[in-house]
């Protein structure tokens, strides 16, 4: 009888426990938020011609297959960068990337290993000075970037 309890709440700590782990423990060297044709992401490594999945927020979430043109290191061609707040961006960790799509882009998450890309719920809102973006997954955030913008903007993150 001990045997048979013990080995029940044992399977209900392992069945509880892995609901709550996130996807990856990696997720800011593999998820990244965008402005533009600008990818912000807390990985060096990625090389030209690597191809990822772009989910674009707004309105109509929709999902295309992108491709890193090369590393971005001006506000010329990462709206990130500009001298307004490339210093706070920069700061933060992130690394900037030239990004080609097939549709203009706003603002959008890109994913370099979207194995479970289905069941993620996407999302951005605005706080005092920039944007928050966030992926999560049955209700729980497993992913957070922040754009600073340079410029007062009314918050609308509950």
């Amino acid at each position: 009888m001990k045997l048979i309890l013990t080995t029940i709440i044992s399977f209900a700590i392992i069945s509880c426990s892995s609901l709550s782990q996130p996807i990856n423990e990696n997720l800011d060297s593999e998820v990244g938020w965008m402005h533009g044709n600008c990818l912000a992401i807390k990985n060096s490594n990625i090389s030209s011609q690597q191809h990822f999945t772009l989910i674009h927020l707004g309105d109509k979430k929709t999902i295309e297959k992108a491709v890193i043109i090369k590393k971005a290191t001006t506000g010329e061609e990462c709206y990130p960068l500009l001298d307004d707040r490339a210093d706070i961006n920069n700061n933060a960790g992130y690394f900037f990337y030239r990004v080609k799509s097939k549709e203009t882009v706003n603002f959008a998450i890109g994913i370099f290993k979207p194995e479970n890309i289905s069941s993620l719920d996407y999302a951005f809102c605005n706080t005092t000075e920039g944007i928050q973006f966030s992926v999560s997954q049955r209700g729980s955030v497993i992913w957070e970037g922040y754009y600073y913008l340079g410029y007062a903007s009314g918050p609308t993150c509950k």
